[in-house]
Formats: C-alpha cells, sequence, structure tokens
C-alpha cells in the first residue's frame, strides 16, 4: 500500500513538474519578447510626436504638393482680384451716374460726354460708345453701345477661364502624384526581396493620397468660384445695358445731327420711276 502511494506521489511529482517546465518555458520566451515590441512601438512613435501632420503632409506630397500650393497661391489672388472688379459699385458707379445726371439736367453735354470718357468703369466704355455714335442716330448708337457691351463682357470672362484651367490642371496633376505615389510604393515590393516593411510601402501610398487630396482641394473652389463670376459677369452687363439706355436718351437733345448735304451723301440715291411716254 505504501509502495502504491510512493508510486503515486511519485507520478504527480513527475507530472507537476512537467506542468511547470512546460509553463515556465514560455514565460520565459515571452519576457523578452514585450521588450522590443515596447522598444519597437516607442520608437515609431518617437516621430510621430516630433513632426506634425502638416510636416508629414508636406514631405510626403514631394514636388506634386508644391505644384499644387503655387496654384492654389494663385487661385487665392486672382479670387480676390475679381471679387474687388466684378462688383456693382465698380461696373456702375454711383457718383458717375449721379454727375453725369446732373451736367444733362443742367444741359452741358459736352462736359458729360468728357466726364464719361474720363471714366475706366464698365458704364464709362459703353454709354461714351454710344455718345459717340448719337450724331448718326439713335439705332446706330444703340447698335454701338452692345459692341461695347459685348467687348468688356468678352474681357471680362476671358479672365474668368484662368479658374477654370486651374479647376482643369488640379485633379490632372493630383492623379499624377497619385501615379508617382504607386510607382513608389511598387518599388519597394520590387526592389525588397522578401516581405518589405509596412512604413516602406505607406510612403508611397501616403504620397498618392496626399497629390489626390490637394488636387482635388484646388479644383473645387475654382471651378465654384468660375460659375458665380460669369453669373455676375452676365448680371452686370444687363445692369449696365439698362442704365447705359437711360442716360443714351438724356444725350439725344443735346447732339447735333449730321448736316442735310452729308447726310444726303451718305443716303443712296432714289431711282426715279420709268415715264409711261
Amino acid at each position: 500500500m505504501s509502495m502504491t502511494i510512493r508510486r503515486r506521489v511519485a507520478l504527480a511529482s513527475l507530472v507537476m513538474g512537467l506542468i511547470l517546465n512546460a509553463g515556465g518555458r514560455p514565460a520565459t520566451a515571452q519576457e523578452p519578447g514585450p521588450e522590443p515590441a515596447s522598444a519597437g512601438s516607442a520608437e515609431p512613435g518617437r516621430p510621430r510626436d516630433s513632426q506634425s501632420f502638416l510636416g508629414w503632409m508636406a514631405k510626403a506630397s514631394g514636388p506634386i504638393g508644391i505644384t499644387i500650393l503655387g496654384m492654389s497661391f494663385y487661385l487665392i489672388a486672382l479670387i480676390a482680384w475679381m471679387s474687388m472688379e466684378y462688383r456693382r459699385s465698380v461696373a456702375i458707379p454711383e457718383r458717375l451716374v449721379r454727375e453725369v445726371g446732373d451736367m444733362l439736367a443742367l444741359k452741358q453735354y459736352t462736359e458729360a460726354y468728357q466726364r464719361l470718357s474720363e471714366s475706366p468703369s464698365f458704364l464709362g466704355k459703353v454709354l461714351s460708345a454710344g455718345v459717340r455714335k448719337l450724331p448718326s442716330g439713335l439705332t446706330p448708337a444703340q447698335r454701338a453701345m452692345e459692341l461695347a457691351n459685348d467687348d468688356v463682357t468678352m474681357a471680362m470672362e476671358h479672365r474668368t477661364t484662368y479658374l477654370a484651367t486651374v479647376g482643369t490642371l488640379g485633379p490632372m496633376i493630383g492623379l499624377v502624384g497619385t501615379v508617382y505615389g504607386m510607382i513608389l510604393s511598387f518599388q519597394v515590393i520590387a526592389t525588397a526581396g522578401g516581405s518589405p516593411q509596412a512604413s516602406q510601402l505607406a510612403a508611397g501610398i501616403s504620397t498618392a493620397l496626399f497629390a489626390t487630396l490637394e488636387g482635388i482641394a484646388v479644383s473645387i473652389p475654382a471651378i465654384f468660384f468660375h460659375a458665380m463670376f460669369r453669373n455676375r459677369i452676365a448680371r452686370l452687363s444687363l445692369e449696365v445695358s439698362l442704365a447705359a439706355e437711360s442716360l443714351l436718351e438724356q444725350f439725344a437733345p443735346g447732339v447735333r445731327s449730321p448736316h442735310p448735304l452729308a447726310a444726303s451723301a451718305v443716303a443712296p440715291q432714289r431711282v426715279a420711276p420709268p415715264s409711261n411716254g
């Protein structure tokens, strides 16, 4: 009986020793494991803390980002200039309308025309063109104002095409950056030999994504302001046409008609109908 108990105790001791030995090995194997894991997690954590998001974005964007940044500065300057120039107070100055109206009320037609000629505004260019043509009649004067209005409107719309150009080129340049970033990632895969590191792949992928983001970010406001300024120009053109038409009618009484001899020289000669005799 005692022999049996001893065997059982020995067997239990052997089993416990194996269990403790088996449990001790992974514990000793796992002890140095957290150290490189913690060191590995701390090492990439340090540059993340020391480098801001904007710094990482600038580094990842590269030359594509510099190009898009230059386009964004140009876009901001262009929008600011158009916002200041394409306004009703600039196209139809209240002071100009008031002064010309007062001169016309006093029948100072020459002074009113000189005041219009000196004004670089939209209204001044259109109305002065009509007044110059007014001696030939009201209809030719109105036609001259329409041509001047179309000329100034075309020049203003021509400047808005720069916004459309930025809106079109932004995504295209961003697409170039996207392709460039993917090429960098595949280059890492091709030259790594074994399994590539995730950080090296992430560098190329971040370049691709940042380039796409920046291109779209420049394109959206460019397209929006292009449509907004086109609508504003159309409205200004209509308002200038109405204001110039009203002032032109006030100029008409003070403009001399051409001499009858000059009118007869310009007018076509009438052919007398043949006589029956």
